[in-house]
């Protein structure tokens, strides 16, 4: 196991703290790198395997490094830093503002208490087109990649997307970025409406790059960060861009997929998606191929084992939120299901 440095929170010495932006510099980068998860438990914190004694360790370590770095904030000498500088330290911070294993919510408050005084929307703007816009560097084949706008069909024929998953062409699955999908969520969700719509074009790629991953643990992380910023759209503005159908599908195909460890936040995501851009027979259309795929194919192909019980006591919390919408009309599909004692 590593053995993660201890930061103290207090100045031992009794000497003041960096009085220039010069000084302050090389201590707020310092502190930033000691953020980075240990080499060793690396690959275990990017798999779903989490050792958690070491989690705990690393949490620890975490909230006193990110406490210190709070001390600096809002003196004279971090308003001296440049833009720049001021987003790397948050790039290195902002890796742990989710709700993965390695982080808690007072890792969150801590964070948030760190970017209360800053310009949140530029140092937002400046993650997401200098390290984010490098670790999705590679375009998704169904976006336009000079308008984000949705193709009617892959860039490079029907391989494309099979070469897109490809893991070289995947740096933000690399070691050097791991929590990205933290930094996304965070950078977008400083955003207001009008900051969103003007910069989709450097929002909507990765989003849908983590979404259309071939693992599934990928995909939630990107529904996530859908989340965090799709409510900022008016419905208009994703038809014209033909984002409505896009993301729509990417959510239908991870509900088709019925992976385990389930993906609970999927299906109400779908549900809000349909309820603000679809109306009368059409959305009732979408709502039957929901159910279709969600509901009747994953009852049908469920596998058998513990996996299966997984996988079937979440279509059954799925029929419920699906109640709710369809009412009495889901009658129709359930009779479709095959019963217990028909598999």
């Amino acid at each position: 196991m590593a053995i993660v440095e201890e930061v103290s929170e207090e100045n031992h010495t009794g000497r003041p703290g960096p009085s220039s932006a010069g000084e302050l510099l090389p201590v707020v980068q310092e502190l930033s790198k000691r953020l980075a998860l240990p080499e060793d438990l690396l690959p275990s914190f990017l798999s779903e395997d989490k050792p958690s004694a070491a989690l705990e360790i690393y949490k620890d370590h975490a909230i006193s490094v990110l406490r210190q770095i709070r001390s600096h904030v809002g003196t004279s000498a971090w308003g001296g830093l440049s833009l720049e500088n001021q987003a790397m330290v948050m790039l290195d911070v902002t890796r742990l503002y989710g709700s993965d294993p390695w982080t808690s919510q007072d890792i969150k408050r801590t964070i948030d208490e760190i970017s209360h005084s800053m310009d949140r929307p530029a140092i937002a703007f400046h993650l997401l087109t200098h390290p984010i816009r490098t670790w999705f560097a590679n375009p998704h084949p169904m976006l336009n990649p000079e308008t984000a706008r949705a193709m009617t069909r892959p860039a490079g024929g029907s391989d494309a997307m099979m070469d897109f998953h490809d893991a070289p062409s995947q740096p933000w699955k690399q070691a050097a970025a791991w929590g990205c999908h933290n930094v996304l969520r965070w950078s977008v969700s400083q955003l207001d409406a009008g900051q969103v719509e003007a910069r989709i074009g450097v929002i909507l790629p990765p989003t849908l790059t983590l979404m259309d991953d071939w693992e599934p643990p990928w995909r939630g992380r990107g529904v996530s960060v859908m989340e965090s910023w799709v409510h900022q759209l008016d419905s208009t503005t994703m038809k014209r861009m033909g984002m409505d159908r896009l993301l729509l599908n990417s959510l239908l195909h991870t509900l088709e997929l019925h992976p385990s460890p389930p993906l609970p936040h999927v299906m109400p995501a779908t549900l809000r998606l349909i309820e603000r851009n679809s109306g009368g027979a059409k959305k009732a259309e979408i709502l039957a191929e929901v159910m279709q795929k969600a509901i009747v194919s994953g009852w049908t192909y469920a596998p058998s084992g513990q996996e299966g019980r997984a996988v079937l006591v979440e279509i059954a919390k799925e029929v419920e939120q699906m109640c709710d919408v369809l009412g009495t009309g889901i009658a129709r599909w359930l009779k479709a299901s095959p019963s217990p004692d028909q598999e």
